[in-house]
């Protein structure tokens, strides 16, 4: 079953999105609504979504890959003990909408993954593709229904009579709602556009067309929510796409883009409103004839009087808002909120009415508490912020990533819309899959895109670190620096006179004062390539040690998540004088396991299911500074004045690794690779304390670990 799942495993996920999508759109468009009502229907999306997320749990471990996913199964964890909580008032809808995250979190989230760049944006298409297509059909049909003047009702899935075709001076047409689905088509706007340049001549008049149609229908449905999102949309979208090296003529671009859409949007009203005045005899015809003189089908929009511009929706959420000090930490459940807010306060306007919450982030806080609220919030500020250094980093380099200034714009509608809105992330939901996927496809597959790099194979990483050892060398000679080869590198230039066959990398140890000497001349220095990267000089750096890095090179690995751009480079470790176990170096491993932690991503793939301890200790960590840590870690390292023995002692020390303090101070020539470098005189004595007396001799096979691999890519040009 696993062998057959693995080899068909593309096609399992687009087989599920397909679905997923699909079902997601049945539910919209009324006529539809008997597919995803369908309980045999319902049961098998459930089931592929379940099976499939398990396996990317169980099998493919994606809780050590993908990027913040922590905080969302963090989020998980915190709707499971809400749940636990209020079970007694009944648990089969918080049951329903656990199983939804599941799906979320490791069924959509991690999707694109396990696949190549050309086969995740094969996934990506085929999700909004279905969507696109599904909702401009139901929006053709609803603008149909307007040129016709058809307005009636119809019981949904639900047995809820509601209003279809053109009624109260809103296009409704067949779809479920005129606000959700007007921002559907907002989405569906961006997606196509952005992707204009890539079509055909055919599919580029079909797109066209299909954006004058969706554009259309969202100034017919009257959404207040949608036209804010669409007015942000232009101006972001030209702000992004401007040439800011000309600043007037980029403003002069910026006003005449928004300007643009807003002719355009009151054009296709005042179009509309003048078709109506041309019908107005046939629409009080209509009218008269409607059963039983329903009012509720004239042209008079009844809900956006000067008295209630929000739709109820400001007392809804101060009646909301009202529960949360009551039950802040995990909150009321969104399947039990009714029943549990009835006991505390039976008179709410929102216990009368039985409203939902028409906010999301409200909803959020409302339901789980700042529990299940914290890490949702740290999820959408870390995608937020990652995919705004991304697009910084576009700008300084004069790149326009049609794919992620799709994602930012996308992702603008879903934060604005989820202000009106509440939608989102509670039962199965088209906007709650568009978050994720977006989210899950900028992490796993744009994060890690390198516009104008070139990868690097094993030989080229292991050239250029040596370029960076050769100017750390050079600058040591000029500067009298006395430096040493260290751990496996030194191993690696006495036994095998260069690297060791299965590691690919540099590490050099200093004195601290020669260490200090070292950072200080390179940042004199001032080389246009090699630079040195530090907690003391970039905040995000996530070491206690410095590096120096070729800054033409980037890399990327699976177990930092962090969105500094870390370049191929030799580590750099302080030895200061050792003290035995005392007060102070307990306190110095507690700051070193802190730091860790406040990596915000450090996964130990030995734990497997145990990382969710750390998953905890992040949240808790994320929300301070590296950096703090590994100051205090240094200031700790440094309080011994003198002794007859130094260390590098920011790192766990399961077995002593002490030397003299000597040791460090007599180096010799030592030749490695096709150079020559400097290692201790006593380089038998260091050896033997760290790795033992039998240094010299080759492990067996099982026991040759190699680092974590990464991607390395270089700048080109």
């Amino acid at each position: 079953m696993i062998s057959f799942i693995e080899k068909n495993y593309f096609k399992i996920n687009m087989l599920f999105l397909s679905v997923i999508s699909f079902y997601c759109m049945a539910g919209l468009i009324v006529p539809l609504q008997q597919i995803s009502a369908n309980k045999f229907v319902t049961l098998g999306m459930t089931l592929i979504g379940v099976l499939l997320g398990g396996y990317n749990l169980f099998f493919k471990k994606v809780y050590l890959k993908v990027r913040k996913i922590e905080y969302l199964i963090l989020f998980l964890i915190m709707n499971i003990l809400t749940a636990v909580l209020v079970v007694k008032y009944g648990f089969s809808t918080n049951i329903k909408n656990l199983v939804v995250f599941f799906i979320y979190f490791f069924a959509i989230y991690p999707v694109f993954h396990s696949f190549t760049e050309k086969k995740a944006r094969t996934l990506f298409d085929l999700f909004f593709s279905i969507v696109t297509v599904s909702n401009t059909v139901g929006v053709i049909i609803s603008i149909w229904q307007f040129i016709m003047l058809q307005g009636y009702r119809v019981y949904d899935y639900k047995g809820l009579l509601i209003r279809q075709g053109f009624v109260e001076s809103r296009l409704f047409g067949i779809l479920a709602s005129p606000n959700y689905l007007s921002i559907i088509s907002l989405m569906v706007i961006i997606y196509l556009w952005m992707r204009l340049s890539l079509y055909n001549k055919i599919i580029k008049t079909l797109a066209i067309l299909s954006i004058v149609f969706n554009f259309a229908y969202i100034v017919l449905s009257g959404s207040r929510t949608t036209y804010i999102c669409l007015v942000v949309v232009a101006l972001l979208y030209a702000l992004m796409k401007a040439n800011w090296s000309q600043k007037g003529k980029s403003i002069l671009t910026v006003l005449v883009s928004v300007s643009l859409v807003f002719v355009a949007y009151n054009g296709v009203k005042y179009s509309s409103d003048l078709y109506l005045r041309v019908h107005s005899d046939e629409i009080k015809k209509n009218l008269a004839n409607s059963k039983n003189g329903d009012k509720a089908l004239s042209l008079e929009r009844t809900d956006t009087s000067e008295e209630n511009i929000s739709n109820n929706r400001f007392k809804i959420w101060q009646s909301t808002a009202s529960f949360v000090p009551k039950r802040p930490f995990f909150g009321y459940s969104a399947g039990n909120w009714y029943e549990l807010g009835k006991e505390y306060d039976a008179s709410a306007y929102i216990i009368k009415e039985h409203y939902l919450t028409h906010n999301g982030y409200l909803e959020l806080l409302f339901y789980d508490g700042i529990s299940g609220f914290i890490p949702m919030a740290i999820f959408i500020v870390s995608f937020i912020l990652s995919i705004l250094k991304k697009l910084k980093r576009h700008i300084t380099d004069g790149q326009h990533n049609h794919e992620l200034i799709s994602i930012i714009l996308m992702t603008v509608v879903i934060l604005i819309s989820n202000l009106f809105l509440s939608s989102t992330f509670y039962g199965i939901s088209l906007l709650g899959c568009i978050l994720f996927i977006i989210s899950g496809y900028y992490f796993s597959v744009l994060s890690k895109k390198r516009e104008g790099y070139r990868k690097l194979d094993e030989a080229e990483i292991k050239k250029v670190e040596l370029g960076v050892m050769d100017y750390i060398h050079n600058l040591c000679q000029k500067e009298n620096i006395n430096y040493s080869l260290a751990y496996g590198t030194l191993l690696g230039a006495v036994r095998h006179k260069g690297y060791i066959p299965w590691d690919d990398d540099i590490d050099i140890s200093l004195k601290r004062d020669e260490y200090d000497k070292l950072y200080q001349a390179i940042l004199r220095d001032n080389d246009p390539i090699y630079k040195v990267a530090s907690w003391e000089n970039d905040a995000r750096y996530p070491y206690p040690f410095y590096r120096v890095y070729d800054a033409r090179t980037v890399y990327d690995n699976n177990y930092i998540d962090n969105d500094i751009d870390l370049g191929i480079c030799v580590d750099v470790f302080p030895f200061d004088y050792y003290a035995d176990v005392n007060q102070n170096m307990v306190k110095l491993d507690n700051y070193r396991r802190l730091s860790v932690y406040t990596l915000y991503g450090i996964h130990n793939k030995n734990l497997k299911l145990k990382n969710i301890v750390r998953y905890v200790l992040i949240l808790a960590f994320r929300l301070t500074r590296v950096k703090s840590w590994n100051k205090k870690m240094n200031i700790l390292s440094m309080q011994e004045k003198d002794g007859d023995f130094i260390d590098y002692l920011m790192e766990n020390k399961r077995v002593s690794t002490k030397f003299d303090k000597s040791f460090l101070d007599t180096t010799i020539d030592s030749p490695f690779e096709d150079r020559v470098y400097k290692i201790p005189e006593a380089y038998q004595q260091i050896l033997s304390t760290i790795y033992g007396d039998d240094f010299m001799e080759i492990p067996p096979l099982e026991k040759r670990v190699k680092h974590d691999d990464f991607q390395a890519y270089i700048k080109e040009g």
